[in-house]
C-alpha cells in the first residue's frame, strides 16, 4: 500500500513539474516575441542619405517602433511595431508631412515586406 502511494505521489509530482515548466516556457516565448505589424510607407521627396536619416529619426518617435529601414532611392520606409501598438495611417502621414515629405501609399501586413536589392539598414 505504501509503495502504491509513493508511486502515485511521485507521478503527480512529476506531472506538476512538467505542467509548470511547459506553461513557463510558453509564457516566456509570448512575452519575448510579441506579434508584430509590418508597415511599408511610400515617401516622396527623399533625395539623399541625409533625408533618409532624418526620416528614420522621425519614424523612431512612433511608439513601439524600434527598427526602421529606408530605401531612399526607391522612396520606401519599412517599420514594424508590436501588434498592440499599431500606429494609424493618419499618425504616420502627419509625421511624414511635418518632416517635409509627401506621403504615398501606406501598407500594413502581418508579414515582413520583401525589400529591393539596395537595402539600407538604419
Amino acid at each position: 500500500m505504501k509503495t502504491k502511494f509513493r508511486h502515485t505521489h511521485i507521478l503527480s509530482l512529476i506531472f506538476s513539474i512538467l505542467i509548470i515548466g511547459f506553461s513557463t516556457s510558453l509564457n516566456a516565448q509570448t512575452e519575448s516575441e510579441p506579434e508584430r505589424i509590418y508597415i511599408k510607407i511610400e515617401i516622396k521627396g527623399m533625395a539623399c542619405p541625409y533625408c533618409s536619416f532624418g526620416m528614420v529619426q522621425e519614424l523612431k518617435k512612433v511608439v513601439g517602433v524600434g527598427n526602421v529601414e529606408i530605401e531612399f532611392k526607391e522612396g520606401l520606409a519599412f517599420i514594424s511595431t508590436p501588434m498592440y501598438q499599431n500606429p494609424t495611417k493618419e499618425s504616420l502621414e502627419k509625421i511624414i508631412t511635418e518632416a517635409g515629405f509627401t506621403v504615398g501609399e501606406i501598407e500594413f501586413s502581418d508579414k515582413p515586406f520583401k525589400r529591393t536589392k539596395s537595402k539600407k539598414k538604419k
